[in-house]
């Protein structure tokens, strides 16, 4: 459904929600402004192809606006935004994926794909378990346009480097994403690993 190659048991969610979901929230919110600083940086790197300049900026307009819904939401419960350290996931990924690299930009492009992708799984996840169904409410109306974010980062792959390469290129890093998160430590965040 996600293309994933290792998929999230549904128990995560209630080992999540067991943590405290307002820690999971102010995560996702820190997740949404990344999105949205990956999208510009993709623009500024990438000033002279046309496909990213004209898709980008659109859907990094939206990630901004969901880390205001995010946000407020946060407050609404009684939460607040905190200082986040580095994402072991985001970091492991960039840091896994210099392994046979051929192209910095490919690269960018099948990661957004694959954190896009994990998002939408475990959006899905939340909007299917979570015991909250006012929270689980809330993402469901999140999921379709991380799905859109997924497919964009994969097309936009797809129109600019050949077809073999996106594909062999795809399946390497979405292995490497598997060993990754399976290996993380179980938190309170969209991108951790699941509970030992």
């Amino acid at each position: 459904m996600f293309s994933l190659m290792y998929e999230t048991p549904a128990s995560w969610v209630r080992d999540v929600e067991a943590l405290g979901t307002l820690e999971l929230l102010a995560d996702h919110a820190h997740c949404e402004l990344k999105a949205a600083a990956t999208m510009q940086a993709l623009v500024a790197k990438n000033p002279t192809i046309d496909s990213i300049v004209q898709s980008l900026p659109r859907f990094a307009m939206e990630e901004l606006e969901h880390f205001q819904i995010v946000e407020s939401l946060l407050r609404e419960r009684g939460g607040k935004l905190t200082d986040q350290d580095t994402s072991p996931y985001a970091d492991g990924l960039h840091r896994g994926s210099r392994a046979n690299r051929k192209s910095l930009l490919l690269d960018r492009l099948i990661l957004s794909h694959i954190i896009e992708a994990r998002s939408a799984e475990r959006f899905h996840l939340l909007s299917e378990h979570l015991s909250d169904r006012e929270l689980a409410a809330f993402f469901k109306e999140l999921l379709p346009s991380e799905s859109a974010h997924r497919v964009l980062f994969l097309r936009l792959a797809e129109q600019l480097f050949p077809k073999a390469e996106v594909e062999q290129r795809t399946a390497e890093l979405r292995q490497m994403e598997a060993d990754l998160i399976q290996g993380l430590p179980f938190e309170a965040r969209i991108h951790s690993g699941p509970k030992p």
